[in-house]
C-alpha cells in the first residue's frame, strides 16, 4: 500500500478524513485496472485538461506494470493549451474511431464534472464497472462513483489533482506543474474568484516551487488572443445588451457572425469576463448559437443568483458552480435570449 506523504500543504492543510477514505479507494481502482478511460466536460478548459493529463501523470507514474490510458473528450484540446506537454494524448471521439466501445475499459475517470457532462462519450462509461469522479462542481455529479473525489471547497479540479498526487506520494514534476497551475489560475480568474484560499495559494506556491516559468505560461494559456479572438471579442461588446433595471447583462454571437470570423477552439474562453466587469451587473448571460439549432449559454453571477441551478432548471445536464455555470437549450437564438432575460429577471426578484 503507498502511505500518504506528510508534505508541507498537507501539514498545514490537513487532508479530510473523507478526501482519504475516497483517495484511497482511486488508488486501488488504478493500481488493478487494465484499460483506463478518462473524460471531461464538453468544454475542453484549463481546469479539465490540466487535472486529466494530472491523472494520466500519475497513473504512470504508480503502475511500473503497462496500463491502457485513453483520454477521450468530445471537444478537441484548444490551441492555446496545446504547448503543454502531452495534450496529444487527448483525442476526440472521432479521433479514436467508431469502433471503440464502452467493453473496451474496465475502469473510468472523469474529471471536473460528472459522466452525464461528457457529451458524445457518455455512451463509453455505459457498462464499465468502476467509474472514478474527480470534481469540485456543486451541480452536475448526480450518480454513484466507486469513488467520488468531490470537494466543495477546492479552487479547481487541478487543486484536487495535487492532493491526489501528495496522498499517493508521487512527487509533482515541473510539466505536470504547469498543467496544475494553468487549472488553478484559469478557474479562480488568478487567485480572485471567490473559491480562492489560503490553501489555493499555498499550493500555487509549490507548484510554482518546481521551477516552472508561471507567467508565461499564464499569458500564452489564459492572457494571449488570436486576431479572430480580438474580432470576437469586438462583436461580443457590440452585441451587449442591458436589462431595464441594469442587473443583467447578455451578449450573443450568431452563427453567421462565428462563421464570417472563423474562430480558433478555445478562443471564446473567457470572454463572458468582459460582461461580468459591468457596474451594477448581478447576473451576466452569454448566448451562442450553433450550427445545430441549439443554443448554448454561459452564466455568471456577483450576487444572490445561484446560475447552476438555474441552468439546471434550464437542461437537465447544465450545471457548474454557485457562481459560474453554463447549458443548451434548443430553439432558435432570438427566443432563447427572451426566455432566458424573462426568467433571470423573475429569479433576481424573487
Amino acid at each position: 500500500m503507498i502511505k500518504p506523504d506528510k508534505s508541507a500543504v498537507s501539514r498545514a492543510f490537513p487532508l479530510t478524513d473523507e478526501f482519504r477514505s475516497e483517495a484511497e479507494k482511486f488508488l486501488q481502482l488504478i493500481k488493478k485496472a487494465k484499460r483506463i478511460l478518462i473524460s471531461s466536460t464538453l468544454t475542453s478548459d484549463g481546469d479539465s485538461i490540466g487535472s486529466q493529463i494530472g491523472i494520466y501523470e500519475l497513473i504512470r507514474s504508480i503502475r511500473k506494470d503497462p496500463v491502457g490510458i485513453t483520454i477521450v473528450n468530445e471537444s478537441a484540446v484548444p490551441s492555446r493549451y496545446r504547448f503543454l506537454k502531452n495534450t496529444h494524448v487527448i483525442k476526440t471521439r472521432e479521433e479514436i474511431g467508431a469502433s471503440a466501445r464502452s467493453s473496451d475499459f474496465d475502469l473510468g475517470i472523469v474529471c471536473d464534472g460528472g459522466v452525464e457532462r461528457t457529451g458524445n462519450v457518455q455512451d463509453l462509461f455505459e457498462s464499465i464497472r468502476d467509474v472514478i469522479l474527480v470534481d469540485h462542481h456543486a451541480v452536475g455529479s448526480e450518480r454513484d462513483y466507486a469513488s467520488k473525489l468531490l470537494d466543495l471547497t477546492s479552487s479547481s479540479t487541478c487543486e484536487l489533482v495535487y492532493h491526489l498526487y501528495e496522498f499517493a506520494g508521487v512527487a509533482v514534476s515541473p510539466e505536470v506543474a504547469e498543467h496544475l497551475f494553468v487549472g488553478i489560475v484559469f478557474d479562480t480568474g488568478f487567485f480572485k474568484h471567490s473559491l480562492t484560499t489560503p490553501r489555493t495559494h499555498f499550493v500555487a506556491s509549490h507548484l510554482i516551487a518546481t521551477g516552472i516559468d508561471f507567467s508565461k505560461i499564464s499569458d500564452r494559456a489564459i492572457l494571449e488572443r488570436s486576431w479572430e479572438a480580438q474580432l470576437l471579442l469586438k462583436t461580443l461588446l457590440g452585441n451587449m445588451e442591458r436589462s431595464a433595471n441594469g442587473k443583467i447583462i447578455s451578449s450573443y454571437w450568431t452563427d453567421a457572425e462565428l462563421k464570417h470570423i472563423r474562430p480558433k477552439d478555445g478562443d471564446q474562453e473567457g470572454m463572458i469576463n468582459q460582461l461580468y466587469f459591468t457596474e451594477g451587473a448581478e447576473v451576466v448571460a452569454l448566448f451562442t448559437e450553433k450550427e445545430d439549432g441549439n443554443v448554448k449559454i454561459s452564466f455568471r453571477s456577483k450576487g444572490k443568483a445561484n446560475v447552476a441551478e438555474f441552468a439546471r432548471t434550464l437542461d437537465p445536464q447544465g450545471g457548474g458552480h454557485v457562481r459560474a455555470a453554463g447549458c443548451q437549450v434548443k430553439g432558435d437564438l432570438a427566443r432563447a435570449k427572451t426566455d432566458v432575460i424573462q426568467k433571470l429577471t423573475t429569479l433576481l426578484s424573487s
